[in-house]
């Protein structure tokens, strides 16, 4: 009867996997999402540093390697900005998938363990029949 239960229990099993490896996904993409949110708050930092220097007080040089840095970190902030803006939709987009997943996987988990549960109600019913039909024989022979 074990038999009637393992492809469901297989199953169970693959959907637990599919939802281990979509969960992996979810948290890596998040992470990626993060450190890029990093370095955008580090250029920004940068772009305030350069931009209070003085400029009455300051020298040629320094005004010009200010203006080279703001075309420096201009662009890098604008292609950061981009990548998350993707990576933002592809969490997005995993994300739910997953939930997809989770459904699906407590749905088929939920069947497997009410499955279960009627074999145990049907395999006691069996029993405590047989038990009575002995407690009857036993009875009428005595």
């Amino acid at each position: 009867m074990e038999a009637l239960f393992r492809p469901l229990r297989t199953l169970c099993e693959q959907e637990e996997k599919k939802l281990s490896q979509l969960g992996q996904q979810r948290s890596e993409t998040q992470q990626r999402i993060d450190h890029i949110q990093q370095q955008k708050d580090i250029i920004a930092q940068m772009q305030v540093q350069y931009g209070q220097y003085p400029t009455q007080t300051a020298n040629p040089l320094l005004l010009q390697n200010t203006a080279n840095m703001a075309q420096i970190l201009a662009p890098m902030q604008k292609n950061l900005t981009r990548q998350q803006i993707l990576l933002t939709q592809e969490h997005q987009r995993i994300n739910g998938m997953w939930r997809k997943q989770l459904g699906r996987q407590q749905g088929i988990k939920w069947l497997y363990q009410k499955k279960q549960t009627e074999r145990q109600t049907y395999l006691d019913k069996q029993e405590q029949k047989q038990l009575d039909d002995l407690a009857g024989r036993y009875a009428a022979a005595y």
